[in-house]
């Protein structure tokens, strides 16, 4: 059963509610923008590239972006994208990589209220009891936490959005103007 089911006192306030909303708003804006910023940095049609990222997980998406990272860093070296572009691009995804354990446990925990400040989550973990899923198996968030979670991943929309803007669009026109295989 749902922990805030239970009772009246473990119901989630209005406020709570809405602060894990943000989060996972924002989340999702993360998730969309790590793709598009993919897609870019490999030269794809943006539609093109959400149709193979948008199967991908979060963790994926940003092992992809790392990668092309990479290709640009060493294969390219740096003369399509600059290195100091890369460098934040790297930046932004540590970043990314940082939010997403408390992401994660926003969306996968079951949640209740502990007061009006405060909110208990456990992931009902099956399986025999150990040391790991002890330590793992629930957290606590305040609502500054919450505050600060989504504060760092708006920021981080923010960045993305920048970078974004500043790699080149690739065009579906351009590829639809002479087909690339066939007779």
């Amino acid at each position: 059963m749902p922990l805030n089911h239970t009772s009246q006192h473990s119901e989630l306030t209005e406020d709570q509610y809405a602060a894990l909303g943000k989060a996972v708003v924002e989340w999702a804006n993360i998730e969309e923008l790590l793709g598009a910023v993919v897609g870019r940095l490999l030269a794809t049609p943006d539609f093109l590239a959400r149709s193979f990222t948008d199967a991908m997980s979060a963790v994926r998406v940003q092992t992809v972006l790392t990668q092309a990272i990479e290709i640009h860093r060493v294969r390219y070296q740096c003369r399509l994208v600059r290195e100091n572009f890369l460098d934040e691009l790297t930046a932004i995804n540590a970043k990314v990589t940082a939010l997403r354990t408390t992401r994660n446990r926003i969306a996968h925990f079951c949640w209740m209220r502990t007061n009006d400040d405060e909110l208990w989550g456990t992931n009902f973990s099956g399986g025999m009891p150990s040391p790991k899923k002890e330590k793992h198996g629930y957290t606590t968030l305040t609502m500054t936490d919450l505050s600060a979670l989504h504060d760092k991943s708006y920021t981080v929309v923010e960045q993305l959005l920048s970078i974004l803007e500043q790699l080149p669009k690739v065009k579906e026109e351009t590829l639809l103007t002479s087909p690339i295989a066939g007779p």
